[in-house]
C-alpha cells in the first residue's frame, strides 16, 4: 500500500480539489485519508490552505508529464475537473473538447503513476430513450468513457444539483429567487430534476474508497425527492419567504434565459448555458446498491437548505471565490493562448501521419507564401516566403514512440515570445471516437495582445477549421 510516512494514511490525489466538491471532500474525509490536491492556481498552491491534511501541487492539467509526476505516490484518484472555467487569457474551442483532453491526460497519468482506483463525479443521465443529450451531458458521458479506456478501476458517481455552501447550481437557484420580482418558466423548467446534499455526496465517495463492493461501478446518487425545476424554485421561494409573479411559456427560451441566469444567478455565461440546457431532460436517479446504503442518514431538503445559506438567505460563498479574481488577473497578465479543435480521424492514421499531413497541406494551401519543413528529428519549421522563420516545433521526448499523440514544444520563430514554460502544440488521437484533437497550450504571442487577437488568432482558427474540412474530405474519398 502506498502510504504517507507521517500519518500512515493512503494518499488520494484530487484533480479539482479547490472547488466546491473538492473542498468538502477533503474536510469530510480527512480522518481516513491524506490528500494531494492538484491545482492550476499558483495562489492556492503558495498559500497551502488546509496543509495539515492536504499537500497542494501547482500543476498544469493539460501537461501529461506534469500530471504524471504529480500523481506519483498516490494510491487513489478523484477526478472533479470541468473546463468551463478560464485557463488562459484566450481560449478557442468547445468545453467538450477541452474536457476530453483533460480526462485523457489524467487517466493516462494515473495509469503511469500506478494508481489503483479513480472516482469520477459525473451527472445523472436521462433514460436511454432520450437520444439527443445536451452538450453538457454528452461531455460527461464522453469523459466517463475516456476514464474507463485504460487499465485502472474507475467508479462513476452521477449526481444532480448538489446543495451545499458554494455550489454553483444551488447558488444560481437562490440568487434567482432572491432577485427576481417576476419569474418566467420556459418549457425546460417542467423537466424533473433531483438534488442531493454535499454531505451525502461525501459519504458516497467514502464508501467507494473503503468498500470494494462499490468500486468499478456506475451509481446514481439519490437524495431529495425528485421535482421539476419549477417546483424546486417555488419550494426555495417558500423557504426564503419570497413571492413573485410567475409566467409559463410553451417553449425553451434558451437565448434569453441563459443571459438572465448568468446576470441574476451570478455565474459566468459559459457555465450558465450548459447547465441550463442539461435541464431539458428528466434527470432522476435510478435505484442502485450505493444509494440504498446511503438512505439511512440522508440530509433532508430543508436541512440542506439551512446549511447552504446565510442568516439573510443569501448563498454561502464558493471556496474558490477568494482566489478566483487574483487568478483571473494573473491569466490576463501572462497573455497565454489555448486553442483546441476536434477533427475527423482518417481511418488507420497515426499521430505522426497527421503531423506530416498538416505540414504538407499547409504548404500546398498557402502556395509558397507559408511553407513547412520537417527534418529527420521530427522538428517542424514554418516559414514565410521560404526565408523568415515564423514558428518552430520541437518534438517532446515524452511522445517520441507514441502513435496516438504527437506533441511539440513551440521552441522558436519570430511569432513567439521566449517565456517559461514553453508553449506546446499537439495532435492527440481518439480512435474509439473516430476523432483527433489538435491543440495549442500556453502559447505566448510576441505581437501586442490586441493586434494578435484580431489577426493571428483569427487566422489560426480559420486554418485549423480548414484542415478539419480537409481531413473530412479525405475520409469521404477513402470510404467511396
Amino acid at each position: 500500500m502506498t502510504q504517507d510516512k507521517e500519518t500512515d494514511l493512503p494518499i488520494v490525489a484530487v484533480a479539482g480539489g479547490s472547488g466546491f466538491v473538492g473542498t468538502h471532500l477533503r474536510k469530510k474525509l480527512a480522518s481516513g485519508f491524506r490528500f494531494r490536491a492538484l491545482t492550476r492556481s499558483s495562489t492556492i498552491a503558495q498559500a497551502n490552505p488546509d496543509k495539515s491534511s492536504t499537500e497542494w501541487v501547482n500543476c498544469d492539467l493539460y501537461s501529461l508529464p506534469k500530471v504524471t509526476e504529480a500523481l506519483k505516490g498516490s494510491k487513489y484518484g478523484i477526478y472533479l475537473v470541468h473546463s468551463m472555467a478560464p485557463s488562459s487569457r484566450l481560449r478557442q474551442g468547445h468545453f467538450k473538447d477541452l474536457d476530453l483532453l483533460l480526462a485523457d491526460n489524467f487517466i493516462r497519468a494515473a495509469e503511469e503513476a500506478g494508481l489503483e482506483h479513480v472516482i469520477y463525479l459525473s451527472g445523472i443521465m436521462p433514460n436511454a430513450s432520450e437520444k439527443r443529450l445536451s452538450s453538457h451531458l454528452q461531455s460527461r458521458l464522453e469523459v466517463e468513457s475516456v476514464l474507463r479506456s485504460r487499465t485502472i478501476k474507475v467508479t462513476v458517481l452521477r449526481a444532480g444539483i448538489i446543495f451545499g455552501p458554494g455550489g454553483s447550481s444551488f447558488s444560481i437557484l437562490i440568487n434567482l429567487v432572491r432577485r427576481l420580482p417576476m419569474m418566467i418558466f420556459p418549457s425546460w423548467t417542467h423537466s424533473m430534476t433531483q438534488s442531493i446534499d454535499i454531505n451525502d455526496v461525501c459519504r458516497a465517495f467514502c464508501l467507494c474508497l473503503e468498500k470494494e463492493d462499490y468500486q468499478g461501478g456506475t451509481f446514481d446518487l439519490s437524495g431529495h425527492e425528485p421535482m421539476s425545476y419549477k417546483q424546486l424554485v417555488k419550494r426555495v421561494a417558500k423557504k426564503l419567504k419570497r413571492s413573485f409573479l410567475s409566467i409559463s411559456i410553451p417553449f425553451n427560451f434558451f437565448f434569453f434565459s441563459k443571459h438572465w441566469l448568468s446576470l441574476l444567478g451570478g455565474v459566468p455565461l459559459a457555465l450558465a448555458e450548459p447547465l441550463q440546457k442539461s435541464l431539458i431532460h428528466d434527470l432522476r436517479s435510478k435505484p442502485n446498491p450505493l444509494s440504498d446504503a446511503l438512505k439511512d442518514g440522508l440530509t433532508s431538503f430543508d436541512r440542506s437548505f439551512e446549511l447552504s445559506v446565510t442568516e439573510n438567505g443569501s448563498p454561502k460563498p464558493n471556496p474558490r471565490s477568494k482566489t478566483q479574481k487574483k487568478d483571473t488577473k494573473e491569466l490576463q497578465r501572462q497573455c497565454r493562448v489555448r486553442s483546441v479543435q476536434r477533427m475527423p480521424l482518417p481511418l488507420g492514421w497515426n499521430s505522426q501521419q497527421i503531423a506530416r499531413e498538416y505540414s504538407e497541406w499547409l504548404t500546398r494551401k498557402f502556395v509558397r507564401v507559408i511553407s513547412a519543413k520537417i527534418n529527420d528529428d521530427g522538428k517542424i519549421s514554418f516559414y514565410l516566403l521560404g526565408r523568415i522563420l515564423l514558428l518552430e516545433l520541437t518534438p517532446t521526448p515524452y511522445c517520441l514512440s507514441n502513435l496516438k499523440r504527437s506533441a511539440f514544444y513551440i521552441s522558436g520563430g519570430c511569432l513567439m515570445k521566449q517565456v517559461e514554460p514553453q508553449g506546446r502544440f499537439e495532435f492527440r488521437l481518439f480512435p474509439e471516437s473516430n476523432c483527433l484533437i489538435a491543440a495549442i497550450h500556453g502559447y505566448a504571442p510576441i505581437l501586442p495582445w490586441w493586434i494578435y487577437s484580431c489577426t493571428q488568432a483569427i487566422l489560426h482558427l480559420s486554418v485549423m477549421k480548414s484542415f478539419s474540412r480537409h481531413l473530412k474530405r479525405h475520409n469521404a474519398i477513402s470510404m467511396q
